[in-house]
């Protein structure tokens, strides 16, 4: 594991499933606020409708958005692991890089859900007393290999203090 790795092509199937999920509850909120205006006094009616247009709104705007940017964000997510450290960088607008320390690593869990399961896929918690930072979207194998490779590194790491 000596350079930078990128999430499998397959994880942006996955955010684009997660968008039009967000899409989906979005809209969900705005037909209740739709219905609801019929049943609220008629002071109460016209705040509601604002409400629900904004709501129509971005039922229409986030998902786009989501689903415009899923090769950038795809693009700029990367993973390094060495002996002494594992680095997340993500991020295409705002960057965020991580540095955990090989030796400060508790735990490491695989997570897979049901969208995760489509693309045969899981997602990589690695955990410290600080919190945990995930990988999300290595493909099953590889998940293992890495959970491994962590915990090997991990343990020597924590054997050699």
């Amino acid at each position: 594991m000596d350079k930078v790795k990128k999430l499998p092509k397959d994880i942006e199937v996955i955010w684009r499933l997660n968008a039009l999920l967000d899409c989906t509850i979005l809209l969900a909120i705005t037909l209740i606020i739709f219905i609801g205006k019929t049943f609220v006094s008629k002071g109460m009616q016209p705040f509601l409708l604002i409400v629900g247009l904004v709501f129509l709104g971005l039922t229409i705007l986030i998902p786009l958005i989501e689903v415009m940017l899923v090769n950038y964000h795809w693009n700029y997510w990367t993973y390094y692991i060495d002996a002494q450290q594992v680095e997340l960088r993500h991020g295409f607008f705002f960057r965020k890089q991580i540095i955990i320390p090989i030796a400060r690593i508790q735990n490491v869990t695989l997570k897979q859900g049901p969208i995760l399961r489509l693309k045969n896929l899981q997602k990589i918690v690695i955990e410290t007393a600080a919190g945990g930072n995930d990988i999300s979207g290595i493909k099953n194998d590889e998940a293992d290999n890495l959970k491994e490779l962590i915990m090997k590194l991990a343990r020597e790491a924590q054997n050699d203090l």
